[in-house]
């Protein structure tokens, strides 16, 4: 996770806060997912985000995110979680507010099937009804196989 001087983040030793917006964008009956490789060669999945900045909002920063890593432009339709989330390793934890957005794009259409690469990020279509079988993270949404009818509060930190 590459960090910027104006990325909503604060570290205190091996711990680290900040503020992301993370984007569901929805094509027929499949989501689109960042996917990256675990070290035992697994491929998992997480929402397509980043950091919010100062003096941004979760709309403006999900917009920018998807223009940076995707080239397109979305218009969040309504918010679907704010979560409070906890993950981390023996070398350091990571605390972070996510405030996650149903997506539409004008370019839905151009983007391939599948998985894809662009640059370096790898992307991949997953079906709504296969969230629970699949390593998606963060965790409450790979146990959702239908979306939210309203904004939705989760907190994994206390779990």
């Amino acid at each position: 996770m590459t960090e910027e001087a104006d990325d909503l983040l604060f570290r205190r030793s091996k711990r680290t806060f900040n503020v992301r917006a993370s984007g569901l964008l929805v094509r027929g009956d499949k989501a689109l997912f960042h996917c990256s490789i675990d070290d035992d060669g697994q491929p998992y999945f997480a929402l397509v985000g980043g950091k919010v900045k100062f003096g941004e909002s979760s709309v403006s920063a999900i917009e920018r995110e998807y223009r940076e890593e995707l080239h397109i432009d979305v218009r969040p339709k309504c918010l679907l979680w704010v979560m409070e989330h906890q993950f981390g390793t023996s070398k350091d934890v990571w605390q972070q507010v996510n405030f996650v957005h149903l997506l539409d794009s004008p370019q839905l259409g151009n983007l391939p099937n599948g998985r894809f690469t662009i640059g370096r990020h790898t992307f991949e279509w997953i079906g709504l009804k296969d969230f629970p079988t699949m390593p998606i993270y963060p965790a409450i949404v790979g146990r959702s196989s239908t979306l939210p009818a309203g904004v939705q509060y989760v907190n994994d930190i206390d779990d």
